[in-house]
């Protein structure tokens, strides 16, 4: 009879009882109908009270008349071992911490194990088949992560234990765990990495339980659970790195006696993929342009005094780059990062820019009272690399007198035509000529000088003894325009050395720039992460491709 009903005819039993000894004679309930609704009630009451006492009379008689103690492990002897099975679902990658070296998680981590003193027999308590105890109350396998970062080995909450009548027991614990995760910044922002998340039992040893990982049914067949789960639904993707291989191994280590707690562990691992479109386009782009720019320092002229700013403003934003970029990456002498070796690289280049602009300044500014310029520069700098560079200079003009100075341009012609004359006539005479002639006196004067020099012999010396001063004037003058078109023509073809010396240094810098970035950065670009999570072993570890067992 159900206990409900047997307390309600229990109770109509010693009712009716004693109303009979009270009129002496028997009495029906039906005569007193106001002892129904007491009667209803009771049987409500009775029946909630049941069920709710159920549970506890199944936890007092798992606890307190079986005297369960959680400080034991659940084995009948001594030297048998918990087998603890592990399972990662993981939630969310937070982020990766390059500059701590630290990995954040958001998982859950499933325990189950068998604890043969939580088991009982459903039919005795109402057919309760599960329990759902608080945590404190039973014994916990006490498994911690083990490369922690912040000494928090413990989860972030203490969910109920669900308990069946076998006496298998699940639990399902959530935590945000900060996990050590060495970086390797070699290929860096291309870079991709093996982080770890090493779980342990710090209490027991290998032959007080034994970690394995969680078997499961796939498509009627019985599985082992080697990789971290995912729920689409509940995942959310990390916005810088993306999840390549997931696997999960249970290790232990020989070399370690299996009375250390360092003998077996079970071993989540991540291997993540760096986007690298943020520092692409936000560090890269902008300093391979900035980089590029010094190349143009080779077209500006040395007379605009803007050469060695540009160069030194180019250097000084790649030092700016480096700056930001450092702030970045673990303080690491392990390797060089990729953009930091591009950085190092353009400065380098740059420098040697800065250089090249002082040496071709220096040559431009050169003069004929400083340097001489040997017969090899000129054939070298002035007419050989010219011509390979493809470099041009404009045509020299016709020589020509128009009674007024030549300009620099025409004045090597006209010195050569002067020369000519110099070989007719004596100095005197063509000096004599030329300033008489801008005076109308050319006729006289050379007509007294050649023809009639016996009929006027004292008078001509003494007119060239007056006209002599002038004359040494002119000889003065045109010496002095000589040796100052000689002084020009020197500097003009100092300032072609240096106009050769940028040329060649374009055709140099330009394209060991152009290589070195490309290489440098299809170094990064080629840098992929393996097929296969680990070396040596064909098993690529997802959830598609499982290991029956």
């Amino acid at each position: 009879m159900p206990a409900p009903l047997f307390f309600a005819s229990v109770f109509l039993q010693l009712s009716a009882v004693a109303l009979q000894s009270e009129k002496g004679r028997p009495v029906s309930v039906m005569e007193f109908p106001a002892l129904l609704p007491v009667v209803f009630l009771l049987v409500l009451l009775s029946a909630g009270c049941w069920c709710r006492n159920e549970e506890e009379r199944l936890i007092h008689h798992l606890f307190k008349e079986r005297g369960y103690n959680k400080e034991l492990r659940p084995v009948e002897r001594h030297q048998d071992a918990v087998d603890v099975q592990l399972a990662l679902t993981l939630s969310n990658l937070i982020s990766l911490k390059e500059v701590d070296e630290t990995l954040l998680t958001n998982v859950w981590i499933e325990h189950t194990w068998t604890d043969y003193r939580l088991s009982w027999n459903s039919t005795e308590f109402d057919g309760i088949s599960i329990l759902r105890l608080p945590s404190s109350m039973v014994w916990l396998p006490e498994i911690v992560l083990e490369n922690n970062n912040d000494a928090q080995f413990n989860v972030a909450y203490y969910c109920n234990v669900l308990v069946d009548s076998t006496g298998f027991c699940f639990w399902l614990p959530p935590a945000i765990f900060r996990s050590s995760c060495s970086i390797s910044v070699k290929y860096f922002p291309f870079d991709w990495q093996n982080c770890t998340l090493k779980f342990t039992s710090l209490t027991y040893n290998a032959k007080e339980i034994r970690l394995l990982l969680k078997e499961d049914i796939v498509n009627e067949t019985k599985c082992t659970v080697e990789w971290i789960v995912i729920d689409p639904a509940s995942f959310t993707e990390n916005g810088e790195w993306e999840i390549i291989h997931r696997p999960a191994k249970r290790n232990t280590y020989k070399h370690i006696p299996m009375e250390s707690n360092k003998h077996q562990d079970i071993t989540f691992y991540l291997v993540i993929r760096r986007k690298p479109l943020f520092y692409v386009v936000n560090i890269i782009i902008p300093c391979v342009l900035i980089s590029f720019l010094a190349s143009l320092v080779y077209y500006l002229p040395a007379d605009s005094g803007e050469k060695m700013t540009l160069s030194i403003s180019v250097l000084l934003a790649q030092s700016v780059f480096l700056l930001l970029i450092s702030q970045r990456l673990p303080e690491t002498s392990t390797s060089v990062p990729l953009i930091v070796k591009y950085l190092m690289f353009i400065m380098v280049v740059v420098t040697v820019v800065v250089l090249n602009c002082v040496v071709v300044l220096n040559l431009h500014f050169r003069t004929p009272s400083t340097h001489v310029m040997s017969e090899w520069t000129k054939q070298l700098f002035l007419e050989r690399l010219p011509r390979i560079l493809r470099m041009s200079r404009p045509a020299e003009a016709e020589p020509y007198w128009d009674g007024a100075l030549p300009r620099r341009s025409s004045s090597v012609g006209y010195i050569a035509s002067a020369e000519e004359y110099y070989s007719v006539k004596s100095r005197s005479e063509l000096m004599f000529e030329k300033q008489s002639g801008r005076h109308g006196l050319v006729t006289r004067v050379t007509h007294a000088a050649t023809v009639k020099p016996q009929e006027e012999g004292g008078a001509s010396d003494q007119l060239y003894a007056e006209i002599k001063p002038a004359v040494d004037g002119a000889n003065y003058i045109i010496k002095h325009m000589r040796n100052k078109n000689d002084y020009n023509e020197e500097k003009d073809n100092w300032s072609g050395i240096a106009r050769t010396v940028d040329r060649l240094c374009l055709f140099l810098v330009t394209p060991v720039m152009t290589f070195g970035t490309v290489i440098i950065f299809l170094t990064g670009i080629c840098n992929q992460p393996p097929h296969l999570p680990f070396k040596g072993d064909p098993h690529d570890y997802r959830e598609e491709n499982p290991r029956l067992l």
